[in-house]
Order: structure tokens, then sequence, then C-alpha cells
């Protein structure tokens, strides 16, 4: 089945319907049009609000390093993981499509790393070897259909709920619409990666000669990736404990099941998936007096 190979094979003949659909959009001109547009509203949204970058304070800078290092970090190596897909697909829609997603992941690197740097967070992006254990768990997967599933369905779908609508949220609270802004920027690409993700998950499936052996792989494959992907980004995390230090999650348990709940959400969205094997991260009960305990749902 072609698109279990881990080896790239030419196809004799390419339909004129696979090569003018294009994810979400029609042409690459229109990819460009609307990247263009957007990154010059970015631009002059960011430049009118970096003049309150003064303002912000230390206590908010510091808990914005880890999350912001780490999210910059992630996104120049989600370019790698991009170029693996295209390795491993001979459908020119598909390839058409992760080379404008790798496009991407280069341009959030440049714009997170514009405002790392102008907040002098950091002089390099610099993470703990054991925080790149899902890039590198990824990175290894050896078909298609799994690799996509991993980076785009999993990595992607839970860094868009957890990384980056928490950073746009906090950097809100504190008035830090330059970097609110940059990340509003950069989910507008996640929604569309994500999505498209989701339906290409899809269609290899429905169309594989063995669909129930490649619903198996995916299944296998969350029992492996999922801990991990909570481990990185769950309750135990340098992530959740600088937004529970700064105030904006009352418990990091709760961060972390509602992290894992978006994840179901996007996996149901394939529409033909079993259910899951994999059990997920347990929900403190609340207390019998109904006070709180550190298990309250985010802030606002």
């Amino acid at each position: 089945m072609s698109f279990m190979s881990s080896v790239t094979v030419i196809p004799s003949h390419v339909s004129g319907e696979d090569l003018r659909t294009f994810g979400t959009l029609e042409s690459y001109e229109d990819y460009i049009e609307n990247q263009a547009r957007d990154t010059r509203q970015l631009l002059e949204k960011y430049r009118a609000a970096k003049t309150h970058d003064p303002e912000l304070s230390s206590a908010y800078k510091a808990a914005m390093k880890p999350i912001m290092v780490t999210t910059c970090w992630g996104e120049a190596q989600t370019t790698a993981q991009v170029a693996q897909i295209l390795t491993k697909t001979n459908k020119p829609s598909v390839q058409y499509f992760y080379a404008t997603h790798a496009l991407d992941e280069v341009r959030h690197t440049q714009i997170e790393w514009r405002r790392i740097a102008d907040l002098d967070l950091a002089d390099s992006l610099d993470v703990p070897y054991e925080q790149t254990e899902l890039f590198r768990f990824v990175n290894g997967l050896p078909t298609f259909l799994e690799i996509v599933y991993g980076q785009v369905c999993t990595l992607e779908s839970y860094s868009a709920h957890v990384l980056f609508n928490s950073i746009i949220d906090l950097a809100k609270e504190h008035g830090d619409l330059a970097t609110a802004y940059t990340y509003e920027h950069v989910m507008h690409d996640e929604v569309r990666h994500i999505g498209t993700g989701l339906r290409i998950v899809r269609e290899a499936i429905e169309q594989s000669p063995d669909p129930e052996e490649a619903k198996f792989r995916i299944l296998d494959l969350e029992e492996k990736l999922l801990p991990v992907a909570i481990r990185k980004l769950g309750r135990d995390s340098a992530i959740a404990q600088s937004l529970y230090d700064a105030g904006m999650i009352e418990s990091k348990a709760r961060f972390e099941v509602d992290g894992f709940r978006q994840y179901q959400i996007f996996r149901s969205k394939i529409g033909v998936l079993p259910p899951m094997r994999f059990a997920g991260p347990e929900m403190p009960a609340p207390p019998a007096n109904g006070q709180a305990n550190g298990n309250q749902p985010l802030k606002a």
C-alpha cells in the first residue's frame, strides 16, 4: 500500500483533480496572498503594541520564558517533521499542502524568535534534553499515516490548545498585545494544519487496502505517544508550572485533563477511528464541601 511505504514511489499517472486540490486553498497564489496579507497585518499591530514592552513586569517575563522558548524550539523541529511527511507520500495534493506547512513552520520560528528577542527572554533556543523526547519519537515513525497522525493530529492539536492559547491568554492578561498578536497569527495556520491533517488521515485509512490494519496502527501509536505528550504538556511540565505560578490556572491536574479532552475532540473529527484503548489522565475528584482545592477550571 503506497501510503504505508517509507519510500517515495513516483506514480506513472497523476490525475488532474489531484493537481488542483490544495488543502483548504485552491492554489499557491491564494496561499501567498493570504500569508502576505496576514503577515503585513501582524507587523502593523506588532509595531504599535511593542511600544508597551517597558511596562511588562519581570515576573511576567519569567513566567513566559519556558513556554515561549519551548514553543519556538518546537516550531523549528516541526519543519523537519513535515519534511518526513513529504518523503512518505507520492500524492501531489498532499505534497503541495505540506510544502506550505513547512513554510509556515519556518515563519512561525522567525516571528516567535523576534518576540523572544524583543522581550530579552533568551539568547538561544535551549531546551532540556528530556523535552526533545516527543520530537525524537515522532521523527522515527516509519509510515506516512503514523507520522501525519503523530505530528499533526497529536503534537499540533495538543500544542494549539496547551501552548498557543495559553500564551495568548497570559499575554492579554498582562497587557502584552504584541505577544498575543504573534501567537494569534500562528493559530491562523494551526487551524488549517490540524483540519487538513485530520482529513488526510481519514482519507488514508479509507483508501487503504486494509483499513483495519491502518486503524490498528493509530491505536497502537496512541498508546505509545500520548503518555509522552501528556508528560511533556501536562501537570508535571514546566509549561503547567509557569501558568500555575502566573495565576492563569488554579489546577495543573485540570489543565492536563482539559488538554486531553481537546485532543479527543480533534480525534473524533476523523470519524473512522474505533474507541481509544488509551484511558488518558485521571481527573481528581472535587472536594466534598465544594470548596476550591486546586482542581478548578482554567481562569478566563
